[in-house]
């Protein structure tokens, strides 16, 4: 798909968006595909939860999440300052700080503009190796091509302790793209029961993202195919973009349309309806 290719564009455009400063304790919100940023962000930052938190980063792509809306007005309604990170909408009206990313995108192909402007309030120093990392298409082209036809017809299950974000982003990707099933766990809570349903579970592709040692043995218990993160922001920024890639090269092998949803419109709008209307 041409948007994962223009990844290094959009950091680019992401570069010079203007954020605020923030200090103290910060919670960060958001659902689906915006909401991963947050949980990329976990990797990097020590988060407070919302209750605790002086600020709240708010992530909604399209402005209109109604979980995240509904957040957002009780940390308001508690006096909590908000920064929403959005393309406009109704988050940016509730909100009277807005870093304001370009728009026109589905919120899991703008991940770039939004992962970027956070890391950059929340986290010190260098950047660049966000986008360095999504450079080489045809690298990633490859090797998607070649872990799809490894896993096409199992049932992909990725797991990461410190790196939990990009496992989660590789099961969204998948199912969202691919219209696919694919799940995430959280080492080690797996190592106490879901490794025992690898006795059945022949079907299953297990893939470990590893940040420490406790990983490895995640690894090797499942025979799983493993990835490395060894250069955090270049790693995860790499990984990210190959989630993209991966789950559109399955959808291709399962004659879907990479960018028609099919339930998810029907989803959001019944949880608007319910949530913002009670």
């Amino acid at each position: 798909m041409v948007i994962y290719e223009k990844w290094y564009d959009l950091y680019q455009e992401a570069e010079k968006l203007p954020v605020a400063e923030i200090k103290g304790e910060i919670a960060c919100i958001g659902m689906g595909g915006s909401g991963v940023t947050c949980e990329v962000l976990k990797a990097f930052r020590e988060l407070e939860t919302l209750r605790h938190a002086d600020t709240v980063i708010a992530v909604s792509y399209s402005g209109e999440t109604a979980e995240t809306l509904l957040q957002v007005k009780e940390s308001l309604r508690q006096g909590k300052r908000v920064i929403a990170v959005t393309s406009g909408g109704t988050l940016s009206r509730l909100c009277k700080e807005v870093v304001k990313v370009p728009g026109g995108l589905q919120p899991r192909f703008a991940f770039p503009l939004l992962i970027h402007p956070v890391l950059r309030m929340t986290v010190q120093g260098d950047l660049s190796e966000l986008k360095e990392a999504v450079k080489d298409i045809r690298g990633m082209r490859e090797q998607s091509s070649s872990l799809a036809n490894e896993m096409f017809t199992k049932i992909p299950v990725f797991y990461a302790s410190k790196y939990l974000g990009v496992a989660k982003r590789f099961k969204q990707e998948i199912n969202e793209n691919a219209k696919y099933p694919a799940f995430f766990g959280e080492i080690p809570e797996v190592h106490h029961n879901e490794v025992e349903s690898y006795v059945h579970g022949k079907n299953l592709y297990p893939v470990v993202i590893e940040g420490d040692k406790v990983d490895e043995i995640t690894s090797s218990l499942l025979k799983a195919r493993a990835f490395k993160v060894t250069r955090p922001l270049y790693d995860v920024s790499y990984l990210i973009a190959l989630a993209g890639f991966l789950s559109v090269e399955l959808a291709r092998m399962n004659g879907e349309d990479p960018e028609r949803l099919h339930v998810i419109p029907k989803a959001r709008e019944r949880s608007k309806e319910t949530l913002l209307n009670h």
